[in-house]
Order: structure tokens, then sequence, then C-alpha cells
């Protein structure tokens, strides 16, 4: 009996230190990204004006510049991971990377499993077409063939809105509808503005959507990592009040996208 219950209140002391490390660890996320020296950052890396290898191979964009202030403003490094947009989010569950910045919609079912930081940027959709689509607004594009990056947040748009999808990697979709094997692409207002800024003799338009709003576009995180968020909040807070990131995204996309 006295053998049972020194088991037992071993097992519940073992329970009991190994609660108090978990809790420790979520409190001092902070201080692991300070040890480590560098803060990992999930993106694509695919995708102009976020974040794209230029001519050079240097990766580059805002969301790249946005990654690289943050972290200096930790005191740490930046260390960006290239990830799939299928298995991007994924990497957060297997401590691939410690945040996502990658223009990553807060939805409801994200915020339910993952922690979001304020936002570093907002952002408009519109719709990529070629000019005789006759797709004037978003409802105009149910039975088209849009082509969209699989399990993005514009891929549901254009599915809720009845479009016939046809799936696409980074930003290959533009390509497609230059190649009339696609009529559309919802998208982010940056992509679209800055593929037609990029490829003037391109026939393809843009078309606005009014009735959706501005999507605020936050760093994404794992949930309880209290001061980590805290300090990215506090960094994010003082660049866009500084005004950094409004001369990164007039840089990258000629116009300021910060937060309103």
């Amino acid at each position: 009996m006295k053998k049972s219950l020194r088991l037992l209140a071993a097992g519940v002391a073992a329970a009991i230190a190994l609660t108090g490390c978990s809790s420790s660890d979520n409190s001092d996320s902070l201080e692991r990204v300070k040890s480590q020296g560098k803060l990992r950052i999930g993106l694509t890396g695919d995708f102009m004006p976020n974040a794209y290898h230029d001519e050079t191979g240097k990766l580059v964009g805002y969301e790249v510049e946005v990654g690289e202030q943050v972290a200096k403003d930790l005191g740490v490094e930046p260390e960006f991971i290239e990830t799939r947009w299928d298995s991007l989010i994924g990497g957060l569950d297997v401590d691939k990377f410690d945040v996502i910045i990658n223009d990553t919609n807060p939805t409801e079912e994200r915020k339910a499993k993952y922690d979001f930081t304020k936002p570093y940027a907002g952002n408009l959709m519109e719709i990529l077409t070629t000019p005789d689509s006759g797709i004037k607004g978003l409802s105009d594009i149910k039975g088209k063939k849009c082509a969209q990056v699989a399990s993005s947040d514009y891929y549901k748009v254009a599915e809720d809105a009845g479009a016939e999808i046809v799936v696409t990697q980074g930003s290959g979709a533009p390509e497609l509808l230059e190649n009339r094997q696609a009529e559309c692409n919802v998208a982010s207002l940056v992509g679209v503005e800055t593929y037609l800024k990029t490829k003037p003799e391109s026939k393809l338009v843009a078309v606005s959507v009014p009735e959706v709003e501005a999507v605020d576009i936050p760093i994404m995180l794992p949930k309880n990592k209290d001061s980590l968020k805290e300090a990215l909040n506090e960094s994010i807070e003082k660049r866009v009040a500084d005004g950094t990131f409004k001369q990164t995204y007039e840089k990258y996309i000629g116009k300021d996208i910060s937060p309103k």
C-alpha cells in the first residue's frame, strides 16, 4: 500500500513538473526566440510583391521587409523558411517556424486554433480577368473558370461565388489567363495591381470588389505565445505609427496599405 502511494505521489509530482514546464515554455516564448538568436518566419517566397526572388536570387518583398523589421525590433535575426502554401500553416503545428508572415487572413476557423497579432497591413480584393470575359463584379464569376491557389483564402471566395476552379501554384494564375486557360483570378489588390504594373504589355484588366471590406493582415503564430505576441504587437504599432511600413508598401506596391 505504501509503495502504491509513493508511486502515485511520484506520478502527481511528475505531472505537476510537466505542467510547469509547459506553462514556462509558453510564458517564455519571447525568451526562446531571443536565446536562439533568430525569429523563424514561414512564407511561400513565390509571390510578388509579398515575398519573391529578384533577378539575383535574393528573397525580397514587402513582407520580407516587415519580417526583417520586427525581428530587428526583437533584437534577433530573421530566418525565412520558404514553404508551399498548402503546408505552410501546418508548419506552426510541428514547430517548423515561430510565426507566419504571408498575407494570412485571420478567419474564424484559424482563430480557433492559432493566434494573431495586430494587423501590419490591410488588403482589398480585386478580380484579374480577360477583357472580354464580361466580368464586372464578384457575382459575374459564377460558372467562369477561375485560376486559384488550392486552399488559399481567395480559392474559397471564388468557389463560394460559383466559379469553376482551375488549380494553380504560387503566382501562376495570370499566366493561365494570358494563355486563355482560365477567365479570372480572385486575388488581393496588391497582387493584381503589381502584376499589371510589371506587365504593361498585358491585356488583362482589374475589376474592383467594393462589396468586400479590406482584410486586416496580421502575423500568425501558435496560441499561448503571449510574450512573443506582445513584443510583435509593440513592433507593429511602432512601425505603422512612424511610417516605416508605409515606406515599404509604397516601395513595392506604389500605395500605402497600412492598417487604418
